[in-house]
């Protein structure tokens, strides 16, 4: 008996595409040549329902079904924090940063810097290939999580909502890898210290998430849309344990006090990236790095002026 599916689609065949939108819910229609995303990891819920059940009452025993009255899609993904190895020239991830509540600007030769906002946040549109099948996913929006640990890369990890549209037909594009840069370790000679509060510190582990809290809005009028309604930052670091007249983290937890903390990552200008935050010292606990004494600090950002509490700068 022959095979029911002769030529079997294969998951490993895929093309992410990511362009911002210009008004949300249109489709700026991305191309392989310039919105190619260099995603891993990356999972697709081609269809997330929201549902009601009918709940009839009926004289034996059965579902009486439910209706499907809310059609979304969501998409998960890991992009390695690498800049696009040119100072003043945005990154290829950018358009992921926009949609997850970040403005960006660009200073030629210089920088280009993502801070947070709190209104006329951007969205992007997806097309996902997946061998043959295009899937668009309209108006997302997300949030984002980082981790830039001792002998690891440094890795944005990134998911949205988005809403679905029905999966069609279409061929696998040719994508174009151009600037997308390869990713440096983190190690001594490549990332430099955490600097907590003015002192600098050696660090093993540090990770933060922006939170962002999401709505999907779908309402008569028409009003159907992905929101970012607010977010709950956190982020913990591991140091190794400076002297406590250096670096005093008990006294710091116990006063609430607001600390700057920076660090930045890469080796030469066009590959660092610089991440600054507003914390509060929330956890100390002691751990040990290759047996020697280290805090691990649970940090809390808090904006100071507003909108300032994350920030992620290319150099």
């Amino acid at each position: 008996m022959p095979n029911i599916v002769t030529t079997p689609r294969k998951w490993k065949s895929k093309a992410v595409l990511i362009k911002p939108e210009t008004t949300y819910g249109v489709d700026t229609v991305p191309t392989g040549a310039a919105n190619w995303i260099e995603g891993r990891n990356v999972q697709l819920t081609p269809m997330d329902v929201d549902k009601v059940d009918r709940n009839i009452e009926l004289p034996f025993m059965g579902s009486s079904g439910s209706v499907l009255v809310g059609f979304w899609s969501k998409l998960s993904m890991d992009i390695a924090l690498a800049p696009s190895g040119t100072a003043g020239v945005a990154p290829k991830w950018g358009p992921l940063l926009l949609a997850c509540g970040f403005a960006e600007t660009v200073t030629a030769t210089t920088s280009v810097a993502y801070n947070l906002v709190s209104k006329n946040q951007g969205s992007a549109i997806c097309y996902m290939n997946i061998d043959g099948v295009l899937h668009k996913l309209l108006g997302m929006r997300g949030s984002v999580k980082c981790k830039c640990n001792a002998k690891s890369t440094p890795m944005l990890s990134l998911s949205f909502d988005a809403v679905y549209a029905t999966p069609i037909l279409g061929a696998p594009p040719t994508v174009v890898k151009t600037g997308w840069m390869i990713e440096e370790g983190v190690n001594s000679a490549n990332t430099g210290p955490m600097t907590l509060n003015g002192v600098d510190m050696a660090f093993s582990t540090f990770e933060w998430d922006i939170a962002n809290k999401m709505g999907r809005i779908d309402l008569p009028g028409p009003q159907k849309e992905i929101t970012i309604t607010d977010r709950a930052p956190s982020a913990s670091i591991m140091v190794l344990a400076p002297d406590l007249a250096t670096f005093n983290p008990f006294v710091l937890a116990e006063a609430s006090t607001t600390v700057p903390l920076t660090t930045v990552h890469g080796s030469a200008a066009g590959k660092k990236t610089q991440t600054d935050m507003h914390v509060r010292i929330t956890g100390v606990e002691y751990d040990q790095i290759e047996g020697n004494l280290a805090y691990k600090l649970t940090l809390e950002p808090v904006p100071v002026v507003g909108n300032d509490e994350v920030a992620l700068t290319c150099l």
